[in-house]
Formats: structure tokens, sequence, C-alpha cells
């Protein structure tokens, strides 16, 4: 295997009787030396001879101010300079808006056994990739609140079921699922609105619509492993660097927002090859498997890489198109780790009524709920097909007040339906003909 170029990540304290972070500049590079004035090694001499180009460094600055003000970014190893003697270089990557105070880091849980907390008398100190993007995640969030001027109006169960079809008590057997399983798949034939209502779960259990806390992936058949979880990628220098993928990198941060609940959307789950997009993953993600309690080494980690667990506050929501016949069946071991919901199509009266508000004659969107509906249960009946391959609700829900109403339905049957219907009885073109006909002579 290529040898890995892992960034290591470093704090390193600036001591204000000698220097201030707030002297420097961005981009601007400054030197450390790895001995004290009178010439001795300073503290865990052997970290300095570790760190490498590209390391990122938490900048200190210690007694009397005691605050993480800046992000370095390591420019050149441990080398000698005849003026200075051993030193490491740095450059300024940013400044944290707001100064991170000793005493709310102490606070947190995250770090409480980190090694900076435990003994803070040194200069350069090793710390953890979860340690650095914890720190990296509060000053991120300093800079959305400093630039951010929207308000998250809080999301209820009553919004989700204004922009749905389905009645309250099914959403709630929904919502419970989830929290009980965490992990669920919702399925159905195309138009059903799988990804809507997966979205609406989600921003009703955050309570509003943070989509800073929902992340959404779609597979197809390349899919991987490397691409979800974690894998080696050129560094551009020849070598090959650990790069982190879409679910980890989500997974981290819902570990440093514990207590706030995460969703992670998987459109179109079934596309992948499901067993190597998860690989061990497929024990962490189960409800009762979470948590650091649970946490394992990564197929592409050593013997210095940290574990990993999935955090209890982070939930998965698949979606599955039940009339797509050239997809395998979900193997018996993702079956059993997600509910599987299914979706249906609702031609109801609160779907009339919906086209109504969009400025549809009520009279025509009876007509049409009524034919989509009789063509489904002639699909429904057809043993080769059956219910999983009915037309959704969601085809009828584009139109836009001013439209001519014939030909915006007609549009939709010619351009959306009719190629279904091919697909469904390629072998019959006259039954194609005979419910095409049915859809557009009412």
């Amino acid at each position: 295997m290529p040898k890995q170029n892992v960034r290591n990540y470093w704090w390193l304290n600036a001591n204000p009787r000698i220097w201030s972070i707030d002297s420097f500049k961005l981009e601007q590079v400054q030197s450390y030396t790895s001995h004290n004035e009178f010439d001795h090694k300073r503290r865990i001499y052997k970290y300095f001879e570790a760190v490498r180009k590209g390391d990122l460094v938490i900048g200190y600055e210690s007694t009397p101010v005691k605050q993480i003000k800046a992000i370095f970014e390591i420019t050149e190893t441990l080398h000698f300079d005849p003026r200075q003697g051993e030193i490491i270089t740095f450059k300024m990557k940013e400044r944290v808006p707001e100064p991170i105070d000793w005493v709310e880091l102490k606070s947190l849980q995250f770090f409480k056994d980190s090694e900076v907390l435990k003994n803070n008398q040194g200069s350069l100190f090793k710390i953890t990739e979860e340690e650095f993007e914890a720190i990296q995640a509060m000053i991120d969030a300093q800079k959305e609140a400093m630039i951010s001027e929207d308000v998250l109006i809080p999301y209820e169960r009553k919004d989700a079921l204004v922009d749905l079809f389905m009645d309250e008590e099914q959403f709630e057997e929904i919502l419970e699922t989830l929290k009980y399983k965490k992990n669920i798949i919702l399925q159905g034939p195309p138009g059903v609105g799988k990804t809507f209502v997966a979205k609406r779960l989600a921003y009703t259990l955050v309570g509003t619509q943070d989509d800073s806390r929902i992340k959404m992936v779609q597979f197809h058949q390349s899919y991987t492993y490397e691409d979800f979880i974690q894998g080696l990628r050129p560094d551009g220098d020849g070598g090959f660097k650990l790069k982190n993928g879409v679910f980890y990198e989500f997974c981290r941060q819902a570990q440093r927002n514990a207590g706030i609940d995460h969703f992670f959307i998987i459109d179109e789950i079934n596309r992948g090859n499901l067993s190597k997009i998860f690989g061990e993953l497929l024990l962490l993600i189960e409800a009762d498997k979470r948590g650091r309690a649970n946490e394992m080494p990564l197929t592409y980690g050593d013997k210095d890489s940290e574990p990993f667990y999935v955090p209890d506050n982070l939930y998965i929501i698949g979606t599955m198109n039940t009339a797509d016949r050239s997809l395998a069946m979900i193997d018996y071991a993702l079956r059993r780790r997600f509910a599987f919901v299914t979706l249906e199509p609702l031609f109801n009266q609160k779907f009339i009524h919906y086209l109504s508000q969009k400025g549809i004659d009520k009279l025509f969107a009876e007509k049409i709920c009524k034919v989509i509906s009789q063509l489904n249960q002639v699909i429904a009946n057809d043993k080769n097909l059956q219910k999983g391959f009915q037309i959704g609700h969601s085809y009828f829900s584009t139109f836009t007040e001013g439209d001519d109403v014939r030909k915006w339905y007609r549009r939709i049957i010619n351009l959306e339906i009719a190629p279904l219907l091919e697909e469904y009885w390629f072998d019959n073109e006259d039954k194609v003909r005979n419910e095409i006909k049915k859809l557009i002579d009412f």
C-alpha cells in the first residue's frame, strides 16, 4: 500500500512576554526555536522533530491572556538557521474572530482527556484531529454568526403537514420509527415525494429549516467506500494522502455538536453496492452500537489513527425507488439495520385542495386524481408490476398559476407519464396507447 501522507495537528503556546499572536499578519511566516533561552531542548522535543510541512497548529497565548487566537500552518520542518539555531516555521492561516478562553475549553467534555488541558507547561503539544476540528468548528460558528442575517424560524409538525398530503397519524408514526431505529428507508414508486418527505422529517426533528445539520448525497453504481468513508487520494506531489469521505466528515460534525440532532439523507440508496460502501460501518450504524463506547479502527487506519464511531445524534434516512428494475435487492445485513417505510401515491382530498389553491379548477383537479388513481389500479393489478410501480402525486405538483392548465397536464402526460408506461409495458404497445388515451381524453 502507498505511504499515507497523514496531516498532524498541534497546539503552540505563545508567551506574551516574548511574542504575541496579535502582532502577526495573515500569511506572514514566523519561526519558533526548539531550544529555550538557555539553549536547552524544549519540553517534549520529539514533537519538534515530528512536525511536517502542511500540519495545522492551534495558536494559543498563555498567561495572563489564556486564549486561542489563531490557526497556523507549518511551512518548514525542523531545520538549522545560522542566527536562531534549530527552528520550525509557520504562517497564520486565520484569526479567531472572538478568542476562545481557556476556561471555555476546559468546560467541554470533548477535551477532558486532551494532553494540552492536563499539563499546559511547555511549547508544542500534539492534539488529535477530532480536537482540532472541534476548535475549528467553534471558529466557524463564530464566523457564521457574524455574517448571517437570517433568523431560523421554528419548524413544527404542523408546518411539515402543510407541505405533505399524508395524515398526521402516519407522519407521527414515521417520526417515531426514525427516533427509535435511527436508520430508515423511505421506499415507494416514482413521484411519491420520498426525498421531499425525508427533508420534512429532518426539519421537524431539528426544529428549524437549518440545512447546516442536514447532509444529502445520492448513491450510484460507481460510489465507493473511499467516497463515503475514507480513502487514499493523490496529494499532487507524487504520493498519496488519506482523505475523509462525506459521511466521515458529517459524523465528526455531529460528534462535535453532541446533543444536537443531525440527519444524513441518502437518495437512491439501493443504487450503490451497499456492503462495500458502508464497510465496517454496517455494525456502527446500528441504533445500539452508536457512541464512543463502540468505536473501532477503519479500513485505512494505522496504529496512530483515531478510532471511529457513529454518534448517537446522527440519523440516516435513505430513499429507494421500488420501480427501478435494474437494481439488486437490498442484502439482509443492511435490511435489518433499517426500518422500511412505504410511501404511496396520495391522490386524496388534501391533494385536490392543494391543486385548487395553486389555481387549478377543482373539477379538473378531481378528474386528474380520478384518472391517475384508475391507472394506478391497473398497474397494481398487473402481476409483473404491482403497487411498487404506481404513479406518484408529485408529478402533478408543478403547476404555476397563470399556466394553461390543459397544456400543463398534457405536457406531464406526454413527457413524464408516457415514458414510464412505455417502459412498464414495453412488450404491449396497444396497452400503452390505450392507457395514455384514457389519461388525455376525459
